[in-house]
């Protein structure tokens, strides 16, 4: 065989074996892309969620998604998550630039903020092979319904409850207070030393506020539609009313209320929803304090109660998800998993789901605080009606605390001051 001979065949069998390689390579490439027997891919799908809450909560929601993850390699699940102050901020930032995460913890107001046509949301109707709906009423499942499509599904129900230092009220030989009137002979003997009866967030002064008006003018504030039903009139005598609260020591002025007076016993007690359970009830009975759970206050012959109940929050799923099987499974999971409720336990109020109370009936449900006052919710129930999501718009409670602080600053009348909220309040509205 002659060199020349040689050389061609030489080259021949490179060329074959670099053909090879590429083949081998490809097919390595196909088989890495092909689901195993178990139907996973070798690469998981991402997926991303967000919350809001305390440490508490952060814990044991990351407790609960590694769980998940270990239940299911095939998926990956990223978070970020926050304390409420700015997360509603960032949560419009996130919508509106279509960067929310795939499953999310939301506000029931939200809703109302963006899906007023139902879209704002994935509809969870089409996604019901991954989650387990029977566990909702049909009735619960209705809180999350905009125009026909499931947007979110409710993790607890919540309303106002109180709470008392016992301990003080005892010391000064007072009742916990049951009406406006008991309020006010509470705050004549604390006045005297400096304390307040009631500390409170500004959401919840607005719907204290809400709860006096209709009860003293048996006038809704808001329509069913989120309107205003309340007029300057009624606005102004309600600050005035506000202002007595303050003065006379019923309410701490809210830019001076922080927690920790609470939890001293500068203020003797709180208004807050019954998720919120373990932080002021509990968390004041760790130190040694007996706690006393409160009425909600009443006007004798009052025609309205003044008093609401809502989902304690909702989990819902990106409608620009692209991966809304997997987004599912980890809702049903949060919602629905035995292990996750035996994790969260009550600390976002009794759950909803009908999976989740049997886990947790056997962890002493019946014995929980949260349990109770949702007890004291259900016995009141006729008197207690589903909230206007605008009673918690941000917006809107703003615009009544600045127009408020006018007054209270002697900046303006009363009824000057009622005149800008309520023409603040009207363009919140109107921009909706």
């Amino acid at each position: 065989m002659n060199q020349k001979r040689r050389n061609k065949l030489l080259l021949l069998f490179l060329i074959l074996l670099m053909a090879s390689g590429f083949i081998f390579m490809a097919v390595i490439m196909i088989l890495h892309r092909i689901p195993d027997a178990a139907g996973n891919e070798t690469d998981p799908t991402n997926i991303q969620m967000s919350w809001w809450g305390n440490d508490g909560r952060h814990k044991y929601t990351m407790e609960g998604v590694n769980l998940f993850q270990e239940r299911n390699p095939e998926i990956d699940v990223a978070y970020r998550y926050g304390v409420w102050n700015g997360y509603e901020k960032r949560t419009k930032v996130w919508m509106e630039s279509h960067t929310e995460s795939d499953v999310m913890q939301i506000n029931y107001a939200w809703l109302n903020v963006y899906s007023r046509d139902g879209e704002g949301f994935y509809d969870l109707n089409e996604l019901k092979d991954y989650i387990a709906l029977e566990n909702f009423t049909e009735e619960e499942l209705s809180y999350g319904t905009k125009n026909g499509k499931l947007n979110a599904l409710p993790i607890a129900m919540n309303t106002h409850t109180f709470y008392y230092n016992q301990d003080i009220l005892d010391s000064y030989g007072l009742s916990v207070p049951k009406t406006w009137d008991d309020l006010f002979t509470v705050a004549k003997v604390l006045k005297p030393e400096g304390k307040y009866v009631l500390g409170l967030a500004k959401k919840h002064l607005f719907l204290l506020m809400i709860a006096y008006y209709e009860q003293s003018s048996g006038v809704n504030f808001f329509n069913e539609d989120g309107s205003l039903a309340v007029d300057a009139a009624g606005i102004d005598s309600l600050l005035q009313f506000y202002r007595k609260l303050v003065e006379e020591h019923v309410i701490c002025p809210l830019d001076t209320f922080d927690r920790s007076m609470y939890m001293s016993g500068e203020v003797i007690g709180t208004m807050c929803w019954i998720s919120d359970t373990k932080i002021y009830c509990d968390g004041l009975a760790e130190t040694g304090v007996t706690v006393a759970r409160g009425s909600y206050p009443e006007l004798p012959d009052a025609k309205l109660s003044g008093w609401y109940t809502k989902p304690a929050t909702m989990w819902a799923i990106s409608a620009d998800t692209e991966h809304p099987e997997e987004a599912a499974k980890l809702l049903n999971f949060l919602l629905n998993d035995p292990d996750m409720a035996k994790l969260q336990k009550t600390e976002k109020g009794v759950p909803v789901s009908d999976a989740a109370v049997e886990a947790l009936k056997e962890e002493g449900l019946s014995e929980t605080n949260e349990y109770k006052a949702v007890q004291e919710m259900n016995e009141h129930q006729e008197d207690l009606h589903l909230i206007i999501t605008n009673m918690e718009n941000e917006s809107i409670i703003d615009a009544f605390k600045s127009g408020a602080d006018e007054y209270l600053y002697d900046k303006m009348t009363s009824k000057d001051a009622a005149a800008i909220i309520l023409e603040n309040i009207q363009a919140v509205i109107s921009g909706q």
